[in-house]
């Protein structure tokens, strides 16, 4: 049985691989100059400041505060976003590859 706890760090550990590959610095750049920022790859078209003047930055911080090695502001920004209605499905890396899966082969042979 896992506990709510462990199913909240297995569902981060699935998104943090398929939105960056565990990759803390990763920016995506999109068509419309926004960016997807950090190791859940958060958008600047809602969540976070960067050049793009009149967007909501919904998590009051710059996009650039999500590319720390230090992930306090990216789980912070991450828990607002998924306490909106939408919650993961906001991640399409979450809706097609973590969503229904059994993340527990993501700790198989950890001994805790």
């Amino acid at each position: 049985v896992v506990s709510a706890l462990w199913g909240a760090l297995l569902i981060r550990v699935c998104l943090a691989y398929f939105a960056s590959g565990f990759n803390t610095a990763a920016v995506d750049h999109e068509a419309d100059g926004s960016t997807n920022n950090g190791i859940f790859q958060i958008s600047s078209r809602r969540w976070c400041r960067n050049l793009t003047p009149n967007a909501p930055n919904m998590c009051r911080m710059y996009c650039s505060d999500l590319l720390n090695p230090n992930l306090k502001d990216t789980v912070i920004c991450a828990m607002k976003i998924t306490q909106e209605p939408q919650g993961l499905g906001y991640w399409e890396a979450w809706r097609h590859h973590c969503q229904g899966k059994d993340l527990t082969d993501w700790v198989d042979g950890c001994d805790f």
